[in-house]
């Protein structure tokens, strides 16, 4: 019986999915993984599946962006609702819960690799196909480790369970499962580096054609920025953002066109971006739209949603008068009428409750080079990369050094990401305190880290679970 239930577990996935049309490209398309790999359209559908995860609640269909945002200093609730309301009182096991989804995509992008050298195809079609399974396979396992496991640069070493479990290896049937144990935090820092060099080895003669949406060489180096910034490794965080700035993916943004550009179905910032289809809806209920704000859109006059999370006062008070990003921040309809929302998912497609969502903007690499700099100590180029964002704001030069040079760049991504899903992860990975107007979660509190599925613990006896649960 527990064979069984394995299966299913949120470790060792189930390898099916539903079986549709094989010719289809369409993201939402999926196939049956276990024997239905054998041609370039199944290959190419089953890959879309793997995409199509990221549009789950769990994931970037709210989750992944709210979820970090409610945890932290940036957001309140608005009592118009329950949902959201435990991960905003920060209650144990009120966290993100992304270990199946993840492992699901996981799995499939490792079949779907395993396949790709049985099947006969074009040399050009395999290596696009693994470049993009690799950039995802980096993204899922790097979105694992900031919520199970501490980040290298801040470590609490009497709570430290490890990284998460290591999937190298698709499984078909019940044979090839293998119950494994967390890996070390630097052996899955180690692998995800793997993936997204692999991935821009790959990807690099492609074409940037069907970017934001899927994954690019371009896309591999922004994400490799941020990943290299977690791991503490500073000069390869320089190295990635300038191969991601060359890579003609993602436009910085004017100052004139900041606001209008989180107007547009396609923010011209994204180095990669979810899509969703126009029958995709997240719903009413769950939309990041309906989380963050009353509003449908600019025009609207009558609230249309319950706007669950607003914007605190800490992070409102954060922005200068001057600051164009401020210009986001709207007081809502009805009930919210007295409180401050972000409207940065606002509808964008046109159609209600359904957003594009950014995953990685242009702006993030020029911050995540600038506090590379500036952690190197060098003063000229971190000052450079920061004022570019400061400047774009309309905020004056900073001329900082040092520690403050630093704690301004941390500053202006907290007001330049605010509502994106950064704000939880960077005191994260800082080791600092999350400090509300109501209550202070320590960083040494067994609550910075997500629960580990209690059945996936229970049933594989290597599988340790973090302290506290």
């Amino acid at each position: 019986m527990k064979k069984i239930i394995y299966i299913y577990s949120l470790l060792f996935l189930t390898v099916y999915t539903s079986c549709e049309s094989l010719v289809s490209v369409d993201p939402r398309q999926s196939i049956d993984a276990n024997d239905a790999l054998n041609s370039p359209e199944a290959i190419q559908a089953a890959t879309n599946s793997v995409y199509s995860r990221l549009r789950l609640v769990s994931q970037y269909g709210r989750d992944m962006i709210a979820i970090p945002e409610v945890l932290s200093d940036n957001s309140t609730p608005a009592g118009t609702g329950i949902r959201l309301v435990a991960e905003a009182n920060n209650q144990a096991g009120a966290h993100l819960s992304i270990w199946q989804s993840s492992y699901y995509a996981i799995n499939e992008a490792n079949l779907i690799i395993r396949a790709l050298g049985e099947i006969s195809t074009s040399a050009e079609f395999k290596n696009q196909i693994e470049g993009e399974l690799r950039f995802l396979l980096g993204l899922y396992y790097h979105n694992l480790m900031r919520a199970y496991a501490y980040d290298p640069t801040a470590i609490i070493e009497a709570s430290n369970r490890g990284g998460v479990p290591l999937l190298i290896n698709g499984i078909r049937a019940t044979n090839e499962i293998v119950l494994e144990g967390r890996a070390s935090i630097e052996e899955v820092y180690g692998y995800i580096y793997e993936n997204l060099e692999r991935s821009q080895q790959l990807l690099q003669s492609g074409s940037n054609a069907r970017a934001p949406h899927y994954a690019t060489a371009g896309a591999a180096a922004a994400l490799f920025t941020r990943v290299a910034l977690y791991n503490g490794d500073y000069e390869r965080t320089i190295l990635e953002a300038e191969k991601a700035l060359s890579s003609g993916v993602g436009s910085f943004q004017s100052n004139n066109d900041y606001i209008s550009s989180w107007r547009r179905e396609v923010h011209p910032e994204s180095m990669f971006e979810v899509v969703f289809m126009t029958d995709e809806n997240v719903g009413q209920n769950e939309s990041l739209r309906a989380t963050f704000t009353t509003r449908f859109d600019g025009s609207a006059t009558t609230a249309t949603s319950q706007g669950l999370a607003v914007v605190s006062d800490a992070l409102y008070g954060a922005y200068d008068e001057d600051d164009i990003r401020k210009e986001l921040i709207w007081k809502g309809l009805g009930d919210n009428r007295n409180e401050n929302e972000m409207t940065k998912f606002f509808s964008r497609s046109g159609i209600n409750n359904l957003d594009n969502v950014p995953v990685i903007r242009i702006s993030e690499i020029y911050l995540n080079r600038a506090e590379a700099y500036a952690r190197l100590g060098r003063t000229r180029e971190a000052q450079e990369d920061l004022n570019l964002i400061r400047t774009r704001a309309g905020l004056e030069v900073s001329t900082l050094q040092g520690e403050a040079l630093i704690e301004e760049i941390l500053h202006q991504r907290r007001v330049e990401f605010a509502f994106e899903g950064h704000r939880s992860f960077d005191l994260k990975r800082l080791g600092r305190s999350i400090v509300k107007e109501a209550r202070t979660i320590p960083f040494d509190d067994f609550r910075t880290l997500a629960r580990i599925p209690i059945r996936e613990v229970e049933i594989n006896s290597n599988l340790e679970q973090n302290p506290g649960y």
